[in-house]
């Protein structure tokens, strides 16, 4: 099996008649990615007049404040009518609805976090993209022919510690807020800690807060035991929106059986990554990978709990991305045993223009209609309208 010249067009033995069913799915069907690095990989790059983008690009800064600048520039060029590359890219995945991020660290994180207004600015002077808040916003959003947006937190620093900071940050859009990312924090243990040391009982009022805002809790970075509690103390459901399953691959960042027994047991879901390094031990592995843990983690807790959150690869070229986040993989709590590969990707799902291949590969795996939507979308959109509204 090889990767085709074509975006999208991976070889799963489909017949014709396969083909027609995933491409009517792909289509009809509401497809939610619930965290993404945005559509372009490190190709979009490459389709741009050198001299436009370097000028978009910048003088591109250190760390995650510099992979904000590389993530911006195909927005920029597009909100500047250079090149509106970047909507063609979405419009070819057929992703209906992603993640826009919302800040809630600490304030010396924030005020780092530099281009963090620019870029949610730029993201809503281009028509096309909605911020939203609710599944009907969302629905609405995909029958005009936008792409929505909800609010996202990924504490890569930590949270706040003051509490009305989540209420601050639900003002501005945020609906689904992850409780820890690898370290331990004031909240609770991540999961590359060598104590698991779960919820804090500031990590308990952190999820009492969400409960009553409407926030969806997530656990995806979260370690085990902080995982099984925040399941045990939110009275919504619980995600874990970008991971995959141990019992494929047994990755620091893969949910044990427990742990997806529990979040199942809230009504939550599990959101399937598309990192290589997170899915297989294999440096050829391909999209194949992503639907061997759909099928563990459906046969487990059922498909009514599965989602997708690809979360790779990074909109940035190549070079950048290995001088910004590879220079910080350490000091974001990984470790060399997580074989982090800031440029890795799969055979397969290379950027969104592949999103097709997961529509196509739940075909060739025998879902079904309903439950292909479901995995693709509807799953989410149960929890979001449930929490959110």
């Amino acid at each position: 099996m090889t990767d085709q010249a074509l975006p999208g067009q991976w070889d799963f033995g489909l017949d014709d008649e396969q083909e027609a069913r995933a491409a009517r799915l792909h289509e009809e069907c509401l497809i939610a990615d619930l965290v993404h690095q945005h559509p372009g990989g490190a190709n979009i790059f490459k389709t741009y007049d050198p001299r436009l983008l370097k000028q978009a690009l910048g003088d591109v800064g250190e760390g995650l404040s510099g992979v904000g600048q590389a993530i911006a520039a195909p927005y920029r060029l597009a909100a500047t009518g250079q090149s509106d590359e970047i909507r063609r890219w979405w419009r070819q995945s057929g992703v209906d609805l992603g993640v826009f991020g919302v800040l809630m660290g600490a304030p010396h994180v924030i005020e780092a976090s530099s281009g963090y207004e620019e870029m949610v600015e730029l993201l809503w002077s281009l028509g096309w993209l909605r911020k939203c808040t609710t599944a009907a916003q969302v629905r609405a959003a995909k029958a005009e022919g936008a792409v929505a947006m909800y609010g996202y937190c990924q504490p890569v620093y930590g949270l706040s510690q003051d509490i009305d900071d989540v209420n601050r940050a639900y003002d501005e859009g945020l609906r689904v807020l992850m409780l820890t990312y690898n370290r331990q924090d004031y909240v609770g243990a991540g999961c590359t800690e060598p104590t698991d040391a779960g919820l804090s009982r500031y990590g308990q009022q952190v999820v009492e807060r969400c409960n009553e805002l409407g926030i969806v809790v997530d656990t995806s970075h979260c370690g085990r035991q902080t995982t099984l509690d925040g399941c045990r103390a939110s009275q919504t459901p619980v995600l874990a929106n970008h991971t995959c399953a141990q019992g494929v691959y047994g990755h620091a960042r893969g949910k044990s059986d427990e742990e997806l027994d529990a979040i199942a047991a809230t009504g939550g879901l599990v959101g399937v990554v598309t990192v290589p390094f997170f899915l297989s031990a294999d440096p050829e592995a391909t999209v194949e990978a992503v639907l061997d843990h759909i099928d563990y983690i459906n046969e487990r807790i059922g498909w009514q709990h599965v989602g997708i959150g690809t979360d790779w690869p990074m909109q940035a070229p190549e070079d950048i991305i290995e001088a910004t986040l590879g220079a910080i993989v350490d000091e974001i709590g990984f470790r060399p045993e997580d074989n982090v590969s800031t440029t890795q990707t799969l055979r397969g799902f290379q950027d969104y223009r592949d999103m097709p291949n997961i529509t196509r590969g739940l075909v060739a795996r025998g879902y079904d209609d309903e439950q292909i939507a479901g995995i693709l979308g509807e799953n989410f959109m149960g929890v979001f309208e449930a929490v959110c509204g």
